[in-house]
């Protein structure tokens, strides 16, 4: 891949050739414009020189003398001045048509060359632009031309004097224009060589004095980075950490349970080991899950929402539920508003996850024969999802501990994981979560979630 460097030089180069070039040929244009213009003023005031001459030297000199003496000083190969006079020429007729003056070099012109003003003239290979002025006082008319290689030498002199310096300066520019891009690229430089000379698990922030304006977003954009995949980091090994912690004593009470079935002597002891070796890996798998989900929970990236059927979601995970319920003789309600939208806008199974961990909260702590309820109502712009049950409740003071990662409240087979993860589904929805006592007795948890208008399904 090119370089920076070579890659805004070719960019400078190639706009300053280009430039050069519609400069050089602006300065053709005008120049030849100019010359054709100063020229064919020069033509025509060669032309009045003459007619005045000419005609001024009537009753002094005979307009023959003076003709005659024109055709010595300009005879047939007269001695030259300059190399131009050769591609100047004139010829003067008088009124009967005869022509009395002219010089050396002028070409065969017929009538139709004598019409009064300007004209091209085409002969032997040769361009002419004459002019022709007519005098009524003394009936002569003159003819005044010249060549127009005259025009166009000059014109390619005036370009030439203009364009070739600079053409031949372009390899002097590369040179500047190299060393002032390698100027102005040291801070990348400088900020390649910090980050190069990092150390691999150094995830501090880069600081780069005297930043150019164009480099601070890079450099912010690279901390932003780095302090992400720091957050990353310490939530790996904060999970690593929990999981260890959390799995140890499960898994030591099922290599108890294991070893307790394995050396019982009767079979209702077996059987009851076995149960305990179930219970406990029941408890294992719902510990791991949800330390997977409250993982996945944890990360501060966005994802995208999609509408969610609420009522419809809301019987169905309800449903779901209900065999547990009634495996405790529990009665499981839930009531809804009327006034509810249809769907709400939501990340991929948050709606669920937020009814199976309070509702399964709600299950445990509850006793048999108890009642929990569920009820969904909407307040403005907001949607309210109340879960209560029959219980014990949860003391005031107690209830901030609810909230925390692995905090059970005397449960025995929780991994008081739920409330942890219904709080983070909250947070992501810019939602509210509250803990408060119940009408029935136990703990009330109501969530409050702002309603959206649904994403378009086009």
């Amino acid at each position: 891949m090119k370089s920076i460097r070579k890659r805004i030089l070719l960019r400078v180069l190639g706009l300053l050739v280009i430039g050069t070039l519609i400069m050089g040929w602006a300065s053709h244009h005008d120049s030849t414009h100019e010359v054709e213009e100063l020229f064919d003023a020069q033509l025509g005031q060669s032309a009045r020189v003459l007619i005045g001459l000419l005609g001024a030297s009537q009753g002094q000199m005979s307009t023959e003398q003076l003709a005659q003496a024109l055709l010595e000083t300009t005879g047939e190969h007269p001695k030259l001045g300059h190399r131009y006079e050769s591609k100047l020429a004139f010829q003067v007729r008088n009124a009967s048509g005869t022509v009395i003056a002219r010089s050396f070099n002028v070409p065969q012109l017929t009538d139709a060359d004598w019409q009064p003003g300007f004209a091209d003239l085409q002969q032997d290979n040769r361009q002419w632009r004459g002019y022709v002025l007519d005098s009524d006082e003394s009936g002569l008319a003159v003819w005044v031309g010249e060549r127009s290689d005259v025009r166009g030498e000059l014109v390619d002199k005036i370009v030439r004097g203009t364009l070739v310096p600079d053409l031949l300066g372009i390899p002097l520019m590369v040179l500047l224009v190299w060393f002032a891009i390698g100027s102005g690229l040291k801070p990348l430089d400088e900020l390649a060589r910090l980050i190069r000379l990092r150390e691999p698990n150094s995830l501090q922030p880069i600081v780069l004095s005297d930043l150019p304006s164009e480099l601070e977003p890079v450099q912010a954009a690279l901390n932003r980075m780095l302090e992400q995949l720091h957050q990353l980091l310490a939530r790996e090994q904060r999970f690593i950490a929990d999981a260890a912690h959390e799995l140890r004593t499960p898994l030591a009470v099922l290599k108890i349970h294991a070893e307790n079935a394995m050396q019982a002597a009767e079979p209702a002891e077996r059987e009851q080991a076995l149960k305990h070796l179930r219970q406990g890996v029941e408890r294992a798998t719902r510990l791991v899950s949800q330390m997977l989900t409250l993982a996945r929970l944890a990360d501060d990236q966005q994802r995208q929402r999609s509408p969610v059927a609420l009522l419809q979601s809301c019987r169905d995970e309800v449903a779901e539920l209900l065999p547990l319920a009634l495996r405790r003789d529990q009665e499981l309600e839930l009531l809804d508003d009327s006034s509810l939208p249809d769907s709400i806008n939501m990340e991929p199974g948050s709606l669920g996850m937020l009814l199976q961990n309070l509702v399964g909260n709600a299950i445990q702590h509850a006793p048999h024969g108890g009642r929990i309820l569920v009820s969904l109502q909407r307040q403005a712009d907001q949607l309210v999802l109340k879960v209560e049950d029959s219980g014990s409740g949860v003391p005031a003071s107690d209830r901030e501990r609810l909230l925390e990662r692995f905090h059970t409240q005397g449960n025995s087979q929780g991994a008081g994981l739920g409330l942890s993860i219904v709080q983070r589904i909250c947070e992501r929805h810019q939602g509210t979560l509250v803990l408060a006592d119940s009408a029935l007795g136990g703990l009330l948890v109501k969530i409050t979630l702002p309603l959206e208008r649904p994403a378009s399904t086009d």
